[in-house]
């Protein structure tokens, strides 16, 4: 059924809707025009032999006056030869003196209208004529010298039978017309939509992490094909100058890791046997620059892992054990500060994911709300709303302005640009990582005050089976004033 309804929604078909219209009014104007043209023209054939046959009568007045007019009237007025003729001649009393009608009719009679010299009735008074009332036009003729009447016409039923069978055969093929645009914009719809599917799919999955997914191709070399073909060819660039970046932000990580930690070595080192305060003092500092450094560069190896994780690594996991974990790390710290810690979580709660990600991704939110809450309280929340876990982390603190609640999930963005405070501004980041890496919807939103953050799961991402769940996580941040690698990207 949602398939249905994306082809009825898809542009595709509302191109196709829209063309099968504009074709149908065309086809529309093109039965009318038949159909008046043709109708038209029966209606004016008939005329004119009515005309024909009053000039007839005429003729046969002038030459062998009423007694030669009632012979030819009855002559055409014989069934066995014309059957659709109405004819009456009457004298100047209205009385009948030949034809096959006995009365003549009356302008206020039911059914007639008079147009000058024209009249339309109905009759059943037509003797010898198809069965049943008549619908005539006729032409009425008046003698001024001899003061008889004569009334020359057709049974038009016949012409109107024709006139309606042909508005309905037009009618018909324009409903097939039209009904074979949307049927071909159906199935034009349905090809496409899924050949776009196959791309959008392949879009998803490389969004998700997995580079090496490629659109199909198929056989037909027509413009989605070699449309396929292009996405690839961009697809293999952009996997080859990833694993490139992957694999120089590696190698410059782990290159620049071990001389730090030769050079700290070093600085830890020199601190045993020097006792001037000064000295002690500067390499102190040199230590914890070295520190900061040092997971400076753990953090961003860790968005990068984050950033390019899939399902595979994905197990059951029971985030109310989860959530308990990191919230025992993190109460002392709280309370060290004289904030009160504030903890909900909800049972029973199972989803699919990576534990040590989770669990990093939570404990940089509650170490954000507790580094930059000076009083009041910090909340931790789990719970399910409209069908959907939700992690919530909610401060009394300063909160983040509107206009930068996007850019501190960006990497090394902080709100204090002079950065005189500890942090790095990748904590947030891993976050904003975890969440694109799961599916989850990240939100921030003023708690007002303060701020309150939301990471929501997908409906579908909820375990069905307890029994499955209950993942151990492996490795928490223990909770200390030195952690750069989980502190905010509002720092």
């Amino acid at each position: 059924m949602q398939r249905v309804v994306r082809i009825f929604s898809s542009f595709t078909f509302r191109l196709a809707v829209v063309y099968t219209l504009i074709f149908g009014l065309s086809v529309g104007g093109l039965f009318y025009f038949v159909w008046r043209s043709t109708a038209g023209f029966a209606e004016e054939q008939m005329e004119a032999a009515i005309e024909a046959e009053v000039i007839t009568f005429q003729e046969s007045l002038a030459r062998a006056g009423v007694q030669g007019l009632m012979m030819a009237v009855n002559r055409r007025a014989d069934p066995n030869t014309n059957r659709d003729g109405v004819y009456l001649l009457v004298d100047r009393l209205g009385t009948a003196l030949a034809g096959n009608m006995r009365v003549w009719p009356e302008r206020d009679q039911p059914g007639t209208s008079v147009d000058d010299v024209w009249i339309n009735f109905t009759t059943s008074d037509n003797r010898g004529a198809a069965p049943g009332s008549a619908d005539v036009r006729a032409l009425q003729l008046m003698d001024p010298e001899s003061g008889v009447r004569l009334l020359v016409g057709r049974d038009v039923r016949a012409a109107r039978v024709f006139r309606q069978r042909l508005q309905d055969s037009l009618n018909v093929g324009l409903a097939l017309t039209v009904a074979l645009g949307l049927l071909g914009g159906y199935i034009f719809s349905r090809t496409i939509m899924g050949r776009i599917e196959s791309v959008t799919r392949t879009c998803r999955s490389i969004m998700s992490g997995d580079l090496s997914k490629r659109v199909p191709v198929s056989r037909r070399n027509d413009e989605l094909s070699r449309l396929s073909i292009s996405i690839n060819s961009m697809l293999d660039q952009i996997e080859r100058l990833m694993r490139g970046m992957q694999q120089v932000s590696e190698s410059v990580a782990h290159d620049l890791r071990t001389p730090l930690t030769r050079l700290r070595s070093r600085l830890e080192n020199s601190l045993r046997h020097v006792d001037d305060p000064a000295q002690r003092g500067a390499i102190e500092g040199a230590l914890e620059d070295a520190d900061s450094l040092l997971a400076t560069f753990a953090a961003l190896l860790r968005v990068a892992r984050a950033e390019a994780g899939t399902q595979k690594n994905y197990v059951d996991i029971d985030l109310h054990t989860l959530a308990e974990e990191v919230a025992d790390l993190y109460g002392p710290l709280a309370e060290d500060k004289g904030l009160r810690f504030i903890t909900q979580f909800e049972q029973n709660l199972f989803v699919k994911g990576d534990p040590n990600l989770l669990a990093q991704a939570l404990a940089n939110l509650i170490d954000n709300a507790i580094k930059y809450t000076d009083e009041g309280s910090v909340s931790v929340v789990l719970t399910r709303q409209k069908g959907q876990l939700v992690f919530v982390v909610s401060d009394t603190g300063p909160g983040v302005p509107d206009e930068y609640k996007d850019k501190v999930l960006e990497r090394l963005f902080r709100l204090e640009q002079s950065r005189t405070s500890p942090g790095s501004g990748l904590g947030l980041a891993l976050v904003a990582a975890v969440a694109k890496s799961h599916g989850l919807e990240l939100k921030l939103e003023d708690s007002s005050p303060g701020l309150k953050v939301c990471l929501r799961f997908p409906p579908s991402a909820e375990s069905q089976d307890p029994r499955l769940a209950g993942a151990a996580v492996k490795s928490l941040p223990a909770p200390g004033k030195k952690q750069p690698e989980t502190e905010a990207a509002a720092a």
